[in-house]
């Protein structure tokens, strides 16, 4: 592969940082989108070019990019938040791209938020083919703006004949950021872990760099795919909550077993206040316990750097410098 000219938005982020290092690595030039230039690392190689606006803002767009990395989005926020700066933030980079002499390939950072919990029985292999949520209305907003930012871009590529690559990203872990919402509820030393088994669908925030710049490459050739991006040494609850607790926590974990919250998630399904894992949707995506594959993924030339235990270890003892 040759040298690439990448686009990059979100790239002061905790995923867009790595991604930027990354294709530099890999020697692609870069330009990287940020909405404000302290965010720039001063370990970036100088080539790094860099386009200092909020995404809604953007109207001229760079001569010569062969792929655009769309990784902008906001991770939390009610779905006001979510329609102006996910969904209204890709509309406006998509029409951007497509002002260009020669519109980019394009790459996706998705979740796998976007499969359902319903439509799946547990143990299933979550897949690319497994089904996306039909009733986004009873997740979170997050959710709903990463299946509506999905459709968006699948439109607009198909209608411009863009090769499109959608990376439906697991949990991200690393330095500075161990949790996710697949394990339980955290009360100060305590954790009410919901359920023992089930893999945990993380993806070391490297991992996932990794599979961006990979995804590009196939994007510039004119391949476009829908990839799921998840670790291949994927722990269950136990084993996660195992290596946890040698960062200092937590220092009492109890147990609930994920079928009690389901039938009380049943039992009160006409209270439409409940909270997330209350939902019948919310709580079978984040807690049944289920199986991933990225055999796909694998496909792709992506490798694993390391394994569970000495990522996680390594992400704390990071996380504490």
């Amino acid at each position: 592969m040759g040298t690439l000219k990448l686009l990059i938005t979100g790239a002061s982020g905790y995923l867009g940082r790595q991604t930027v290092a990354r294709a530099t690595a890999a020697g692609h030039e870069v330009i990287a989108v940020i909405r404000d230039r302290t965010a720039v690392l001063q370990d970036w190689p100088n080539s790094v070019e860099f386009i200092t606006t909020d995404l809604n803002s953007l109207t001229a767009f760079p001569k010569n990019v062969d792929v655009v990395l769309h990784l902008a989005a906001s991770m939390d926020g009610d779905d006001t938040a979510q329609q102006h700066d996910t969904v209204g933030a890709t509309k406006a980079l998509l029409t951007a791209c497509l002002s260009a002499h020669t519109p980019p390939a394009l790459v996706l950072a998705s979740s796998l938020s976007v499969y359902s919990g319903v439509l799946v029985q547990e143990n299933d292999v979550i897949d690319e083919n497994s089904p996306l949520d039909d009733r986004a209305d009873q997740r979170d907003a997050y959710c709903r703006a990463k299946i509506a930012q999905e459709m968006l871009c699948a439109t607009v590529a198909a209608d411009a004949g863009l090769p499109l690559q959608i990376l439906r990203i697991g949990a991200i872990y690393g330095p500075g950021r161990v949790w996710n919402a697949h394990i339980g509820v955290g009360l100060g030393p305590v954790l009410l872990r919901i359920g023992n088994s089930g893999e945990i669908p993380l993806c070391h925030v490297g991992h996932a760099a990794q599979a961006l710049v990979l995804a590009a490459e196939q994007a510039a050739q004119g391949v476009s795919s829908v990839v799921n991006v998840v670790d291949s040494d994927l722990p269950d609850r136990n084993r996660f909550v195992s290596v946890l607790k040698r960062g200092g926590w937590p220092k009492l974990s109890a147990t609930i077993p994920w079928r009690m919250l389901e039938a009380t998630a049943r039992y009160l399904g006409r209270w439409n206040g409940r909270p997330g894992l209350l939902r019948l949707p919310v709580l079978r995506a984040r807690m049944m316990p289920l199986r991933y594959s990225n055999q796909r993924l694998q496909d792709m030339g992506w490798q694993p750097e390391a394994d569970f235990e000495m990522l996680m270890q390594k992400a704390m003892e990071d996380g504490h410098d």
